[in-house]
């Protein structure tokens, strides 16, 4: 998956991206979708913010360490329109992105 940089509405002062993540990991996130589901909406919500880097001077760190309550930039964990931005573009350009190329290649094969 390519790094692709992107900004948000609420903070167009930072620059994100996309983390590296696992092909396995995404397919299998993919299938945390349920969102009258608590827990399972919350393991897709946190899945999505800790695979989200914001770019801090020259440096790429994660929005949120993998489970760890410790956030970049700081003021970030209070901020839940940021948060529900990221898990947004996450959902729309990453984790339901699957679906299409899924399909795509189910077609192909049949």
């Amino acid at each position: 998956m390519e790094q692709t940089e992107f900004k948000i509405e609420s903070r167009k002062d930072q620059i994100f991206r996309v983390a590296k993540i696992s092909p396995i990991d995404i397919l299998a996130i993919s299938t945390q979708i349920d969102f009258e589901n608590f827990k399972m909406t919350k393991t897709l919500m946190q899945f999505c913010i800790e695979n989200v880097e914001v770019k801090m001077g020259e440096k790429w760190l994660p929005v949120k360490m993998k489970d760890k309550e410790i956030y970049q930039p700081k003021d970030i964990v209070n901020d839940f329109v940021a948060l529900n931005e990221i898990f947004i573009y996450m959902m729309e350009n990453v984790v339901t992105a699957v679906f299409p190329k899924s399909s795509e290649s189910i077609e192909k094969i049949q």
